[in-house]
This record gives C-alpha cells, structure tokens and sequence, in this order.
C-alpha cells in the first residue's frame, strides 16, 4: 500500500515537474497556435509541438461534441419544413375558380403539335372526345389547371406534351334575371359565383327597384335582400339561382292582381292570373300543360320604356331539371312552341 501510494506521488511529482518546465520554456514566445511573426529555431519548434498537437487534439474533441450536440438539437428550419408540408393548400374562393359544365366549349391547345388540338363540347356526360389522351377523356367539374394537367397525363404519343386549355364558351353556368331591370333573361357567369352588384351593372337596374329576391333554386330557399343596404352588393349569386329586382310597390300590387298571358302550345290559352312567385314551368301547368313536347318557351316582358324584351328558353331542359324555372312578373307574355 505505501509502495502504491508512493509511486503515485512520484509520478505526480514527474509531471509536475514535465509542466513546469514546458512553461518556463515557453515563457515569452509567441501563441503556438497561431502563425508567429518571427519563426524560431529548430529546437524550439520541437519543444512546442507535443503542447500544440495535444491541444489540437483537444480543440477536434470539443467540436466533435459539438457537433454531436448541434445534430441532437432541431434547427428552425427543420419544424418549419415540417408544417409547409403537412399545411394543406387553401381552397380557391367561388369568385376566382370557374369549374367546366356540361355544354361548355373549350380550346384544347398542344403548343409543341400544333395540330392535335381543337374546339370540344362537354358532353350530357361530363367528357370530351380527345383520342390522343383516351376517348372520352372526363373534364366535368375539373378547373381549366385539372383539365391540362388530365390531358398531359394521358398524351402518350409523344413525350412532354405542353397543353393549353381555355373556356370558349360558358354555357353550363346559368341564372335568370326578371323584374326591373333593361336586360332581363339568362345570363352566363364565368366563376362559380359572383358578387350581386355585377349583376346590378349588366342587367341595369331600375332606379324604382328597392329589393332583390334570390332565389336558390337547388336549396329550395327564397331570399330577400334591400338594395338601399350596401352589404347586399356583396351576396353571392350561384348557378342555378333565380334574381328578380322588385320593389315594395310592385310586390304588393303581384300578388293581389295582375295577369299574364300564354299562348302557343298549352291547353288552355289566353289570360291568365298572375300570383306571387309564379315560374314558367308553373304557368304552363296552370293553363292545363303542352300539346305534345314542344320545346321552347319566349317570354316577352315589357320594361320601363314599355318595349318588350325577348327572353328564350329549353322548356324540356326546365322540365328535366337542367335548367333553372324562371319567374314571371305581372304583364308577361308567353308563347309555347318549337
């Protein structure tokens, strides 16, 4: 044990000693571990490196720990990676998406084969004939982006196909304007919805009218708004839906008395009784239904300057529920025929 105990301090003593000397001998000379000025002898460059090279070693130990700590801990660029990918994209607005119907007419562009493109009708079946990408390629309901990103996944005649697709025609998307307005009849809308006071502009309200009634056709919901009201502007009109611009005058005079008058292809002709929220469909039914299946219904409507406007629809599209019933107004005249 004391032998033990010995040798130990003897070996302390013996590097105590290696140290104090290593210092002495360095007192006074440059940092080892930078470049010096003014280089030394040759003995001296000896002496120094086993110092240098023991603290180099211990400068790579403490960066592989470093190192080590900094790969354990997560950066911010790894959790905000995390959340772009996961975060699922917004869905786009009614107002900035326009989704392709059936009787809709698009240009279908191959920029790098000039002629495999062409005009194509959606079909009653939500397709296009397109060969070149299979027949009976279906578009229904499918962005413009969808459509091109369909028809490249399905080019396989040559490689890289660079496809170009726009709406020429928008058929699909309908809703009826009536009421006070200088242009009344169907109208086209180019986005899934657009706000009330586009509407406004084109039709050209007049100025007597102080309500709009809305009507959703495919909900079954009546919808009452004030014009005076400048929120009302900003409602949204869909496909299918019904807008009459009415006032409170006008409204309570409909629905006491009235008249409207068919003619053409009915039971039973001539002057009818007009009643609140009377469609097409329902004056037809009123006047004991068709003689056969005729197929178009003219509505001739008189507006503030009492000049008739021509309004035209697919009576049998009405009847089967592709198209909106529009509603009539007071004085209307209605000619049923082919």
């Amino acid at each position: 044990m004391k032998q033990s105990l010995l040798a130990a301090f003897l070996i302390c003593t013996a590097l105590f000693g290696a140290a104090h000397s290593q210092t002495k001998e360095n007192r006074g000379k440059n940092n080892p571990y930078s470049p010096s000025p003014n280089a030394g002898s040759k003995q001296d460059s000896q002496a120094s490196l086993p110092s240098a090279t023991k603290h180099v070693e211990a400068l790579n130990i403490a960066a592989n720990i470093s190192k080590s700590a900094s790969e354990q801990r997560p950066t911010v660029a790894q959790p905000t990676f995390k959340i772009a990918k996961i975060a699922e994209p917004q869905p786009n607005l009614p107002t900035e998406t326009y989704k392709v119907g059936i009787g809709d007419v698009i240009l279908v562009n191959i920029k790098n084969s000039a002629q495999a493109g062409g005009y194509f009708t959606v079909r009653s079946d939500g397709t296009i004939d397109f060969p070149l990408a299979g027949e009976n390629v279906v578009v229904v309901d499918q962005t413009i982006g969808g459509i091109e990103n369909i028809l490249a996944s399905g080019i396989t005649l040559f490689p890289n196909p660079q496809i170009e697709v726009k709406v020429r025609e928008y058929a699909s998307h309908k809703i009826t304007v009536t009421g006070m307005v200088d242009q009344p009849g169907e109208k086209s809308l180019q986005r899934e919805a657009i706000p009330l006071f586009v509407i406004r502009a084109e039709a050209g309200v007049g100025s007597q009218a102080t309500k709009v009634i809305v009507t959703r056709v495919q909900l079954s919901k009546v919808e009452t708004y004030d014009l005076h009201d400048a929120n009302t502007d900003n409602i949204l009109i869909y496909p299918g839906n019904i807008v009459e611009f009415t006032s409170d005058n006008a409204r309570s005079a409909g629905s006491n008395t009235g008249f409207y008058y068919i003619a053409g292809e009915v039971a039973s002709a001539g002057q009818k009784q007009f009643t609140f929220s009377l469609t097409l469909y329902q004056a037809v039914i009123a006047s004991g239904g068709t003689k056969g299946d005729p197929k178009k219904a003219v509505i001739r409507r008189k507006n503030e300057q009492g000049v008739f406007s021509i309004i035209e629809h697919d009576l049998r599209a009405i009847k089967k529920g592709r198209e909106a019933d529009p509603s009539l107004a007071p004085g209307d005249v209605i000619e049923i025929g082919n």
